[in-house]
């Protein structure tokens, strides 16, 4: 079970689609919100569906629960008053009730997809937590995404549009400051938790996964002990994308077909002087921490 953690625009989407396109991996989108987006919000799968009409989600859920499948407002409400980010430490040190929750999901979707390695990149230090309280049969692996903050700063600014929904809408954005302030929190919390994954932590940052992505991604695999027999990579670039069925996540999950992986360096002669002055002040130790010059 591998966990891709990190705060948002960080790249988590791209990496998630390229090991979902290897033979054996199955990547389940941001499972997080399955309950809030999918069951609730009537959001689509990666496939086209709805969540709640996709057979293999419908299939994952009877396998997992069989007739009581637990309530989607009582899941919500576990994760938006005793399960977010600040929480992070007491979920690792004191458990919760969503361990058993995504206890059974995972096994499920391990039993319906047949893949060795499941990937779930719901992103949230809270998740991580969840996944490292699970009991045995599962052996949790965490991939720390990080990219540079003011790279992330841009792009929370850029508007984007929700694909997943009937009538779509803009994606919340966030400022320069609040994507600083949670983009230095998400990140230290994750680094605390991957203390609960002892041997079975890797970071990975977005530039470095942009620079050579057919070798990073060959190190993550190597990483959570995954053997692929085939490669979707055309190229040192070039990467032939699948469908997937990813229940939640940044639109960029409905990518198919062949896409070229290049950094996005627009930030550099688009973001102003005082937003990158501002994201640089808030972050500069885990920017140094991570290698990014000022």
């Amino acid at each position: 079970m591998l966990y891709l953690a990190g705060w948002g625009r960080s790249g988590t989407t791209i990496i998630d689609n390229v090991l979902g396109s290897h033979p054996g991996v199955f990547t389940t989108g941001e499972l997080w919100f399955l309950w809030e987006r999918g069951l609730l919000g009537g959001r689509s799968c990666g496939c086209g569906e709805p969540v709640r009409c996709c057979p293999l989600w419908r299939e994952v859920l009877r396998r997992a629960y069989g007739p009581n499948v637990p309530d989607p407002r009582q899941v919500k409400r576990w994760q938006r008053e005793s399960a977010r980010a600040r929480h992070t430490m007491r979920v690792l040190r004191h458990g919760h009730p969503l361990v058993s929750v995504f206890s059974k999901l995972y096994a499920a979707v391990a039993e319906v997809t047949g893949a060795t390695t499941i990937v779930d990149s719901s992103k949230l230090p809270s998740g991580a937590a969840v996944l490292a309280r699970q009991q045995a049969g599962v052996t949790p692996y965490l991939l720390h995404v990080v990219r540079d903050p003011r790279a992330v700063a841009h792009s929370w600014q850029r508007p984007k549009r929700q694909l997943d929904r009937s009538a779509p809408a803009m994606m919340v954005r966030h400022g320069p400051y609040d994507s600083a302030v949670k983009w230095v929190s998400w990140n230290g919390l994750i680094e605390r938790a991957a203390r609960a994954f002892p041997g079975r932590y890797l970071r990975l940052r977005y530039e470095d996964f942009a620079a050579d992505p057919r070798a990073a991604i060959a190190g993550v695999l190597a990483f959570a002990q995954t053997a692929p027999g085939t490669s979707p990579f055309r190229g040192e670039r070039t990467v032939e994308l699948s469908a997937n069925h990813t229940v939640s996540g940044n639109p960029g999950r409905f990518r198919t077909g062949t896409v070229e992986v290049r950094a996005d360096e627009a930030w550099r002669g688009e973001l102003p002087a005082s937003s990158r002055l501002a994201t640089t002040a808030l972050t500069l130790p885990l920017m140094r921490r991570y290698g990014y010059r000022v």
